[in-house]
């Protein structure tokens, strides 16, 4: 009869035991004694005992039966309780994972190296592991003390360390790398990032110790800034600007108002520019007309206002881009 049971396997000469878990006694019975008798069962210590003892001092037998309980957790209770001790062939304290907090000298595959496949399968695991119970993580409810934190830290700042000194220093990523990095970020929502009172406190520090200082006195050439910069194509006036600042110039626009224009995606529903749409454009090129007749908008644009993070206008460059 199949049942939830608590099973062991006792060593009559001496009373040690390997306990387990199963719903039918007679195929997991039988699968221990095969493997046992070819050498090949995953507890060395059981093993190594039936090798020196012989399989007619071994008793397989249940010692107890459960009912309206989870059996890997009952199961469990047994190898917390008995896991360690002298009378005990179990080495592993958890019935989903024998050998999680196994001491690594103990581990089967202690020193062996593991191929690609084994990796990503291991990776995947843990991962769907972690996904099911976040305190399934053995880092779970703990923190770093000073000490690590400090570790960490100093780990990270030797990272991200400029110049000769970072780890990507005169390596060039591969396309298929550029790719990924692209896939992986495009889509993710970035702002609106809300920072708190302790971490602009942290920021301000930074700054004031020279962290952010490494573009100071330093100005982008054009062909940088036009790769930092999104080209927007208006309708229906037809032109591909070169960047949102050329837009608020030529149309004497605020940000606000561009940036909702932009991200609806639809006309503008009043004012005196109602109809108008304006689009990101990763597709197509500014031509030399676009810029010869946004330069001349520009240039005729009586007293055009200075740019101020208050105000939020736009200050004309001294070339466009």
């Amino acid at each position: 009869m199949k049942q939830p049971v608590i099973y062991r396997i006792r060593n009559v000469t001496n009373g040690k035991f390997y306990v387990g878990s199963t719903v039918n006694t007679q195929e997991r019975f039988r699968t221990h004694r095969k493997k046992l008798r070819t050498g090949k069962h995953h507890c060395a210590h059981l093993q190594a005992a039936w090798n020196k003892y012989g399989e007619d001092c071994f008793k397989f037998e249940v010692v107890e039966v459960v009912v309206g309980q989870d059996l890997q957790a009952v199961e469990d209770e047994w190898l917390t309780k008995y896991v360690g001790k002298p009378e005990c062939y179990n080495v592993g304290l958890r019935s989903g994972a024998p050998w999680r907090g196994v001491a690594k000298e103990k581990h089967p595959n202690f020193g062996r190296p593991r191929n690609d496949a084994e990796r990503q399968a291991i990776s995947q695991s843990l991962r769907e592991f972690y996904a099911a119970n976040p305190n399934n993580h053995p880092r779970a409810g703990k923190k770093h003390s000073d000490e690590a934190r400090a570790k960490i830290r100093a780990a990270i700042q030797g990272k991200i360390a400029s110049g000769e000194k970072h780890y990507r220093y005169g390596q060039t990523l591969s396309e298929e790398v550029r790719k990924k990095i692209g896939d992986a970020q495009r889509g993710v929502k970035k702002a609106p990032r809300k920072i708190t009172e302790e971490g602009m406190a942290k920021i301000r520090a930074a700054a004031a110790a020279g962290r952010y200082s490494h573009m100071k006195g330093k100005k982008l050439s054009t062909e940088v800034r036009e790769k930092m910069s999104r080209k927007v194509f208006v309708m229906p006036d037809g032109i591909m600007f070169p960047s949102l600042t050329q837009v608020l110039l030529y149309y004497g626009l605020k940000m606000p108002t561009l940036q909702r224009a932009l991200k609806s995606g639809k006309p503008i529903s009043k004012g005196r520019l109602t109809g108008y749409t304006f689009q990101y454009s990763d597709y197509g090129q500014v031509t030399e007309q676009d810029r010869a007749l946004i330069a001349a908008k520009i240039v005729d644009t009586p007293n055009p206002a200075a740019y101020t993070e208050s105000s939020g206008k736009i200050r004309i460059p001294d070339s466009p881009d």
